[in-house]
């Protein structure tokens, strides 16, 4: 038949078969997802409702952990369990309860750890499932603003290892490579079950901020990857909970006193103490400066962290 390209067709057939059977795979993922919820119900409920309808023929079991008690029972998802703990154990320890309450039988084959200010881009639980390939322990996408998708708050990122703190892309270039990264917030991270268990999940420790760095640097260690993949997007309404997007006296302090507790080496520790007290006088004087007379909740909140910080140096 004049035309008629073979080549063209058997291509074109290999391809609608090799979509097939990667739809066929995703359709049998089972995704563990836990929220964690603090303050304001709005932000959790539209972030379940962007689960249930982010589009993927992915199966997700959810779990909210309630850490304020103001959620009801009756929440957006035919899967949706809320596990109310009034104590408030802190971001990790309340994912870690969650997860564990989710796989209790084993058989999910993917968990995603969610703030509950974060809400799913169409088709992020698809592409999380093909991120989790073998030797990848966690995965994650860029991460957005709201009111601006076109601008990013995480794109890839790393370890700055001359300051202990995380970095984080937010090039529009970067964010459309799929890439191995040293780093993944955990405002929206997929996470191998197997790598989870091997590393233990969350260290309990870290109450709020810096559980992902030191989850990351422990898969690192264990010989599991970090991946950027450019599929998983979400947005993210920042600080919505804590006031980081305000530096809150609670997201200071908190923050500020577990900055070293990552880090393994003493004599590391011990250099990172000595940069992060110049910092952080640094910090307190431009807090000064910034509120004046009702600079001392801020500066207090820094100082009380700094100095746990410290003490964790010589524990």
């Amino acid at each position: 038949m004049p035309g008629w390209d073979a080549s063209g067709e058997v291509r074109t057939r290999r391809r609608l078969g090799a979509e097939r059977v990667m739809d066929e795979a995703i359709s049998s993922v089972i995704a563990g997802i836990v929220v964690v919820h603090f303050g304001d119900p709005d932000p959790t409920l539209a972030c379940l409702h962007s689960i249930e309808n982010e589009g993927s023929a992915v199966e997700r079991r959810v779990a909210v952990v309630d850490n304020a008690g103001n959620l009801s029972d009756d929440l957006p998802g035919c899967d949706t369990r809320r596990i109310v703990r009034m104590d408030n154990p802190g971001f990790g320890a309340a994912a870690n309860i969650g997860l564990e309450w989710l796989d209790r039988d084993r058989r999910c084959s993917m968990y995603l750890v969610l703030n509950n200010d974060a809400t799913l881009g169409r088709g992020f639980l698809g592409a999380a499932a093909q991120a989790l390939e073998v030797g990848v322990g966690a995965a994650g996408g860029p991460i957005v603003e709201p009111d601006n998708p076109s601008r990013f708050w995480y794109a890839g990122g790393g370890i700055n290892f001359a300051t202990g703190t995380p970095w984080q892309a937010t090039s529009a270039t970067l964010a459309s490579i799929r890439r191995d990264v040293g780093f993944i917030p955990a405002t929206a991270m997929a996470i191998a079950p197997a790598a989870w268990r091997d590393v233990g999940g969350f260290d309990p420790r870290y109450f709020l901020y810096n559980e992902d760095v030191d989850l990351c640097l422990r898969l690192r260690r264990a010989a599991w990857r970090l991946v950027y993949e450019p599929g998983m997007q979400c947005a993210h309404a920042l600080g919505g909970a804590t006031g980081s997007a305000e530096y809150s006296p609670l997201y200071l302090e908190n923050l500020t006193q577990t900055r070293l507790l990552p880090f393994q080496s003493g004599i590391y520790r011990m250099y990172l103490g000595v940069a992060h007290t110049l910092y952080n006088s640094l910090r307190v004087a431009a807090l000064m400066a910034q509120h004046r007379r009702g600079s001392r909740p801020y500066v207090d909140a820094v100082i009380r962290g700094h100095l746990a910080a410290i003490r964790s140096v010589f524990k």
